[in-house]
């Protein structure tokens, strides 16, 4: 555990230079967009953010979900995890080749996703493996998982998954 923090705190410390560059900010590019993923569950875009930290590499798509086991479906904690998950952002955005983060929620299970553009596989397969040993413990059994998908552009991975 002492590795994640480690990265967490690493991380934060790359957020303030992202944030006082303004290399990092919330974007409403995706807000409300609908995506099929995951066996046909259907997601929903509540927060969109982009960065650049200028590390080069072959772009691909990360994809995280994950159901918290405390909220359950009660609607009040996920209107309220929903606003106050901002507040993880120094802890993640600042890892390496980080691009763009869709924060994405299921309406009708509350099963949550991120789908991130991100610039090299291996600088997100770093992130993601520190971020389901923190989600595993606070989610529903079985419910994380994620998927790298190499040499993926963000848009047309997006594009293919879209819901009018």
């Amino acid at each position: 555990m002492i590795d994640i923090v480690r990265m967490a705190i690493a991380s934060a410390s790359q957020w303030r230079r992202l944030v006082s560059s303004e290399k990092l900010s919330r974007v409403d590019a995706h807000l409300h967009s609908r995506y099929r993923i995951d066996q046909g569950q259907i997601y929903e875009v509540f927060r969109d953010t982009i960065g650049d930290d200028g590390v080069e590499g072959a772009r691909c798509v990360l994809v995280v979900a994950f159901r918290l086991r405390v909220i359950g479906s009660f609607p009040p904690m996920h209107w309220l995890f929903q606003r106050v998950c901002l507040l993880t952002t120094p802890f993640w955005s600042g890892f390496r080749g980080f691009r763009e983060k869709l924060w994405m929620v299921d309406p009708e299970t509350k099963s949550y996703l991120g789908i991130y553009n991100w610039s090299g596989a291996d600088h997100a397969k770093i992130y993601a493996d520190a971020l389901v040993r923190v989600l595993r413990p606070i989610s529903t059994k079985d419910s994380v998982w994620y998927e790298i998908v190499p040499d993926q552009d963000f848009e047309t991975y997006l594009a293919a998954r879209a819901v009018e």
